[in-house]
């Protein structure tokens, strides 16, 4: 075992207008150095904390003396926010804020320029590999943002300088592709023109740029839940979308439930929600599929929602049926699985949101 060693390192710019928090981001080697992931990339709060006044007139605690002595700084171990990535051979990297994302790019001995986009619980999304070099050269410890249009990033390896651009939006061809890359630098222009994946800036006014959500992660672009009013009679689906919108912030939105599903009091859908009263009746005893269709702006989403009797849910409380409870959107308590309840068939009680597979 060996004590970790820095390898390289950047500050992480707060965003303008945020508070004064400093964060830092290293490179080093792992203790077991005969494993072959032997690196990691942690990220530290290295926000000052303020400084004393050494005035007697100011001072407290040990300074607060007739003859003040200067003592040398106590030394604090600094324990890592997060270690958000863990790979091979790992050289160098660079940190960039891009609104409430951390995006890290990452060098690699090998020759590799890694891409880690990070949200603002520092949790990683999957990691891309931008470039690979033909030969292997390692990528030197010191990479740059480009000044110009901050759209590239600088690479040196042995006796080139690389100029890769750190997203490549016009990839993908649809809202879905555009969504799953988790790139917070893409979203989804919705013009008049022509609807494309582009960077923020490429989408003029008046059109509607769809992105990944600001705050958090999301595993699926759709999520719905489940719930019954207190007298039993009604169910209350909802249906949300996880995503921010630039541009405007009422954007045309709308939601389409099969048939005579829901009834008429059912709420008018307000963006990210659609919501669907209907009876308890119609939720037979081998579930009720749901095809839900949904539109942003010009994009239209279809979604197959799998509905499911909560109370018919049993068994011994095992944590494979506490998962079967869970995924069905129902309430798993006291080791059992029952349904979300809600005083009255208005109300939405905050409860589990089931992730369902996209279709377009």
């Amino acid at each position: 075992m060996k004590r970790p060693r820095l390898l390289s390192s950047c500050v992480i710019q707060s965003p303008a207008g945020a508070t004064r928090q400093v964060l830092w981001a290293g490179v080093f080697t792992g203790k077991n150095t005969l494993n072959p992931v032997n690196t990691v990339v942690a990220i530290y709060d290295i926000s000052p904390t303020g400084t004393k006044n050494k005035d007697p007139d100011f001072c407290y605690g040990f300074c607060a003396m007739p003859v003040y002595t200067p003592r040398p700084p106590l030394l604090v171990p600094l324990a890592p926010l997060a270690v958000v990535f863990k790979y091979s051979s790992m050289t160098s990297v660079l940190a960039v804020r891009h609104r409430s994302w951390i995006v890290l790019f990452i060098g690699t001995e090998d020759g590799q320029l890694i891409k880690l986009a990070v949200d603002k619980n520092y949790k990683a999304a999957c990691s891309k590999v931008l470039y690979k070099s033909d030969d292997d050269c390692q990528v030197f410890p010191k990479m740059h943002l480009d000044p110009v249009d901050g759209r590239h990033v600088y690479m040196a390896l042995r006796n080139q300088l690389m100029h890769v651009p750190v997203a490549r939006c016009s990839e993908h061809t649809s809202l879905k592709e555009c969504w799953s890359a988790q790139d917070p630098f893409c979203g989804w222009c919705d013009s008049e023109s022509k609807s494309r994946c582009s960077f923020l800036d490429d989408c003029l006014q008046p059109s509607v740029w769809i992105s990944i959500p600001e705050d958090s992660q999301q595993q699926s672009l759709v999520s719905y839940q489940v719930e019954k009013s207190s007298s039993g009679e009604e169910i209350k689906l909802t249906a949300m979308l996880h995503m921010s919108v630039n541009g405007t912030e009422h954007p045309n939105f709308s939601c389409n439930f099969p048939g005579n599903l829901c009834d008429r009091s059912s709420p008018a859908p307000v963006f990210p929600q659609c919501y669907c009263l209907f009876s308890s009746s119609k939720l037979h005893t081998q579930g009720l599929n749901v095809n839900l269709k949904i539109r942003v702006g010009k994009a239209s989403l279809s979604e197959m929602l799998m509905l499911t009797n909560c109370s018919d849910i049993t068994g011994p409380p095992t944590s494979a049926l506490c998962s079967q409870c869970m995924t069905a959107g129902c309430s798993w308590m006291n080791e059992a699985c029952s349904w979300n309840r809600s005083v009255n068939s208005g109300s939405l009680q905050v409860g589990y949101v089931h992730s369902a597979p996209l279709v377009l």
